[in-house]
């Protein structure tokens, strides 16, 4: 459990030092002739940067010496996220986010979904233990770990619904025009805004993609269907089950579904702080937001059904590898089980995933229906 704990608080501590890059914004006015070279090098944002990479670099040195380097392509997907967190928020993303509102989502995409997704993949916990200094682990890591306090808070924000909720939270609520318009109006709400959202991506996508593996595929049918509890998940030695980690995907790609039909299709002007500061490029109030729900729409549940066969292929390679382990003298009583669970476990994995491709395919139908029918009304 200490061990668990210890590579938690790195992963969502020291890589929330990315998030430091949340706290800033280049300043001087936005306007069209030099929004495409914005790019502010803040110093927070490049110091936080520059160490969360550099201690991740000792790691993999260090690991490398003792033979226990991660294969390349977790290297790629971690220094891949790290430049999605750094991009969003230091390139003319930035500037431009703050004049067009489908460029602001684009924006939180990269801070909420694809960074932390990418970092969460990586699997980067081991590798930034490895980097740290050993003073840093004795003097700042271990006190902090040992505190009940913050066990007790990680433990809670960790719980799959609690996590799952967090992270909508963090989308819909800066989405109300009155919250939404305040946060571009003042800075450090709109800091609040980028950390929260950086802050929940984090802790969402590393639950799902917990390298820990669940007990043992037996739970799964156990008699009491635990997997569709996610209430009764709390964070232990062993992963998520697996329909647990389905069921969270499932819950943020129908909330992005929702919010993001709901901003394409609307006839109204929700947020009228972009015609404040100044629309940049000429888009219309309306287009600019229509433009904006689908990138919630159709991207981000794009992002997250890519996310869910991934957790149905490993899902796949845990069956597999507990079957070759599991010795060939069991009892009959676990064979049956285990006989049982196996075609159930895949047979729901198979049904989540055409569930969720038949809601990602009804989604884009509801879209080009109502093109259809608002050209007919034209």
């Amino acid at each position: 459990m200490m061990a668990h704990s210890i590579r938690a608080t790195i992963f969502c501590g020291v890589l929330a030092l990315a998030g430091s890059s949340a706290l800033a914004h280049g300043g001087g006015e936005t306007t069209e002739q030099t929004a495409r070279s914005a790019w502010h090098f803040t110093p927070d944002i490049v110091i936080s940067t520059a160490l969360v990479v550099s201690v991740y670099a000792a790691g993999m040195v260090r690991r490398r010496t003792s033979r226990m380097s991660p294969p390349w392509w977790r290297q790629t997907m971690f220094f891949a996220g790290v430049a999605a967190v750094f991009l969003a928020l230091q390139s003319p993303v930035d500037a431009i986010a703050e004049r067009l509102f489908f460029v602001h989502q684009i924006q939180h995409l990269l801070l909420r979904m694809l960074g932390p997704m990418l970092l969460a993949l990586s699997w980067p916990e081991g590798i930034l233990i490895a980097g740290l200094p050993l003073a840093v682990k004795r003097m700042i890591l271990t006190p902090v770990i040992s505190n009940g306090a913050v066990r007790c808070v990680f433990g809670f924000i960790a719980r799959p619904a609690v996590a799952t909720i967090l992270f909508v939270a963090a989308l819909y609520f800066w989405e109300i025009p009155r919250y939404h318009d305040l946060a571009l109006l003042n800075e450090p709400l709109h800091y609040l805004m980028h950390a929260t959202m950086l802050l929940a991506g984090l802790v969402f996508w590393w639950r799902v993609f917990d390298w820990r593996t669940p007990k043992s595929a037996v739970d799964f049918d156990d008699g009491e269907e635990r997997w569709w509890r996610p209430f009764d998940e709390r964070p232990s030695s062993h992963g998520l089950r697996y329909g647990v980690r389905l069921m969270m995907l499932w819950v943020v790609i129908l909330s992005n579904i929702l919010l993001g039909a709901y901003t394409t299709l609307k006839t109204t002007v929700l947020y009228s702080a972009y015609d404040v500061l100044g629309r940049l490029y000429g888009y219309s109030a309306r287009g600019d937001e229509q433009i904006g729900g689908i990138v919630i729409w159709i991207p981000s549940s794009m992002m997250c059904l890519v996310a869910v066969l991934i957790v149905i292929h490993l899902w796949g390679l845990h069956e597999s590898r507990m079957n070759e382990r599991r010795p060939a003298q069991s009892t009959s009583n676990s064979a049956a089980l285990i006989e049982r669970a196996r075609p159930k476990n895949r047979a729901m994995a198979a049904g989540f995933g055409v569930f969720v491709f038949v809601i990602f395919a009804t989604a884009i139908l509801i879209g080009v229906l109502y093109d259809r029918l608002a050209n007919l009304g034209t």
